[in-house]
């Protein structure tokens, strides 16, 4: 069974938008406050994140693999 196109997007997206997360924070060596811009930037990555898991639990629930 093949997944459908738009959910093997949010997995990608997942992968990516960790990515970012990881990179954004590792950014932060000097162990300081990271920039209010920078923070945004986590918090709006973790939103996606979070929105694309639920989609794609959703389609998993829905299509359970045998």
């Amino acid at each position: 069974m093949q997944d459908d196109p738009e959910i093997d997007w949010h997995r990608e997206q997942i992968v990516k938008n960790r990515e970012l997360i990881a990179e954004l924070q590792s950014g932060n060596t000097a162990g300081a406050d990271v920039f209010p811009e920078t923070q945004a930037e986590i918090d709006r990555l973790t939103a996606q994140i979070e929105q694309s898991e639920l989609i794609v639990a959703a389609y998993e629930k829905e299509h359970p693999q045998d």
